[in-house]
C-alpha cells in the first residue's frame, strides 16, 4: 500500500507540474495572439524617480526614440504624439520605468512595457476600455555611472514585443 500511494501522490504531482506549464504556455501564447492584426499604434514612456535623484542622463524623448527605432522594422504606423494626446483610443505601447531611491550606492530600478488597446467587457453591457493585452517587465541595479543602463535595457524590451508580434503578422 505504500508503494502505491507514493506512486500515486508522484503522478499527482506530475499532472500538476504539466497543467501549470500548459496555463503558463497558454497565457504566452494569448499575449502573442493579441498583436495579429495591429496596424497602428502610440509609443509612450513613463519614468518614475525619486525627487534626491536631481538628474539622469536621459529623458522621456529619447528613451521613446529608442523604442521607435527597434521598432522601425515593423509594417506598422507608429501614432505621432499629437494625435495620441487627441484620443484615448488608439492601441499605446507604454514603457513605466521606476528608479528608486539610491542603496548603499546603487539604484534599483524596473521597467515594464505593456500594449494597450481598446476592448469590450462583455459583462457590463460591452463598455468599451483599455486593457494591456501584452507585457514584459524586469528588474535591476546600477551605479550612478551607469544610468543609462536603464534606459539600453529598459528600450531593450521593445524589441520582445517585435518578435512577438512578428510572430503573429
Amino acid at each position: 500500500m505504500g508503494i502505491r500511494y507514493q506512486f500515486l501522490l508522484l503522478t499527482l504531482f506530475i499532472l500538476l507540474l504539466f497543467s501549470a506549464q500548459t496555463v503558463a504556455q497558454n497565457e504566452v501564447l494569448r499575449e502573442q495572439n493579441s498583436l495579429y492584426g495591429i496596424q497602428e499604434f502610440g509609443v509612450s514612456v513613463n519614468i518614475e524617480r525619486p525627487l534626491t535623484l536631481n538628474s539622469i542622463p536621459f529623458d522621456v524623448d529619447s528613451v521613446r526614440q529608442l523604442i521607435v527605432n527597434k521598432l522601425q522594422a515593423l509594417p506598422v504606423r507608429i501614432i505621432g504624439e499629437g494625435d495620441l494626446k487627441r484620443s484615448d483610443q488608439f492601441p499605446l505601447l507604454h514603457l513605466h520605468i521606476n528608479i528608486m531611491n539610491d542603496v548603499g550606492g546603487i539604484h534599483p530600478f524596473s521597467a515594464e512595457l505593456k500594449f494597450y488597446q481598446p476592448v469590450k467587457l462583455p459583462l457590463n453591457n460591452d463598455i468599451q476600455t483599455m486593457g494591456s493585452t501584452w507585457s514584459d517587465s524586469f528588474i535591476g541595479v546600477v551605479t550612478p555611472d551607469l544610468m543609462n543602463f536603464i534606459a539600453a535595457k529598459s528600450a531593450g524590451l521593445a524589441e520582445n514585443f517585435r518578435s512577438d508580434y512578428e510572430s503573429v503578422n
